[in-house]
């Protein structure tokens, strides 16, 4: 029993010298998930703490910061330069995804949640079709999982191949947000390649999110659960708004404060949503399952690569 308090002591020490490394800005968004993902391997059960719930709050809050430092009209212009874009990439991976599903023999209800998950925006995609499509609480771990895996190795393999690319820093904030599932792996890796590849991989990221809604609907027919949730993400409301209020009100003075705050408060966010992956939700993933998770994933990347190069 004493030995499994010191365990349990020398965890949520380790835990909160980790938290205050992010807060002060000495843990980059990569190392910082990576110290969270060997945490939860090692030390995973030795709090209660609703760690993941706490870091997807941190990032809404990171990103609404990060509007008051992006005016409106930029916004509008980045959104519009990608949309036609967005929308090849959304419906194209959602149709590969349930054609590979379909290939591998997966469940229909598995598969739409891993199809809408890699083309729009990873857990809260899953979550709103999730619901729209009456999917167990198995099917929406397992893709959680999957699709928080891929996250992790996004975050550290985008950056690496857009500087041995040379990629503009356009060019990487477009591909960060059309390739990589969750927005706050998109911002993580945006983040470590420079501040304008931030600016714009998180307008687009959030653009693309918004089609949350139509696929949903779209998934309650197909699999006709005859069930359907609106659900608008509200922290893309408050981050128009703080947007809005940006370009009126000259924060040019505390700009300068407010990017690294949300910067520290991404890495802070996926340090806490490294500590939810354990080995039993890995345990769980079923080989296709995975399978059709990284395929459909590498096909995405690379595809959107090879546009973000020629386009």
């Amino acid at each position: 029993m004493q030995d499994y308090k010191n365990f349990q002591r020398l965890s949520n020490i380790l835990l909160i010298i980790l938290t205050i490394l992010c807060v002060v800005g000495f843990l980059k968004a990569s190392y910082a998930l990576a110290a969270g993902l060997l945490w939860g391997w090692f030390f995973s059960g030795s709090h209660s703490l609703p760690l993941g719930s706490w870091a997807s709050l941190l990032l809404k809050v990171a990103i609404v910061l990060l509007g008051f430092t992006l005016p409106f009209g930029e916004l509008v212009n980045n959104a519009g330069d990608s949309f036609w874009l967005t929308v090849i990439v959304i419906a194209s991976a959602i149709l590969l995804g349930l054609l590979l599903g379909k290939l591998f023999q997966l469940d229909k209800h598995q598969s739409w949640l891993i199809s809408s998950g890699t083309a729009i925006c990873g857990g809260s995609a899953i979550a709103a079709v999730g619901s729209s499509i009456k999917a167990d609480q198995q099917q929406m771990v397992v893709s959680l999982a999957i699709v928080f895996l891929l996250n992790a190795v996004a975050l550290f393999v985008y950056p690496a191949i857009g500087h041995w690319l040379e990629l503009s820093q356009q060019q990487f904030g477009i591909w960060a947000a059309l390739g990589i599932h969750d927005t706050s792996s998109v911002v993580g890796a945006a983040a470590d390649y420079g501040s304008e590849a931030l600016e714009i991989a998180t307008t687009a990221k959030l653009a693309r999110a918004l089609w949350i809604i139509p696929v949903a609907l779209i998934a309650s027919f197909a699999v006709r659960s005859g069930k359907f949730r609106l659900t608008i993400p509200l922290f893309i409301l408050f981050f128009l708004l703080a947007s809005s209020i940006g370009s009126f009100v000259n924060l040019s003075t505390f700009a300068e404060y407010i990017q690294p705050a949300a910067k520290n408060l991404f890495a802070l966010s996926l340090l806490w949503m490294g500590t939810s992956l354990n080995k039993q939700a890995i345990k769980t993933i079923p080989i296709k399952a995975m399978l059709l998770g990284l395929i459909l994933w590498l096909i995405l990347s690379i595809t959107t690569l090879l546009v973000v190069l020629y386009w």
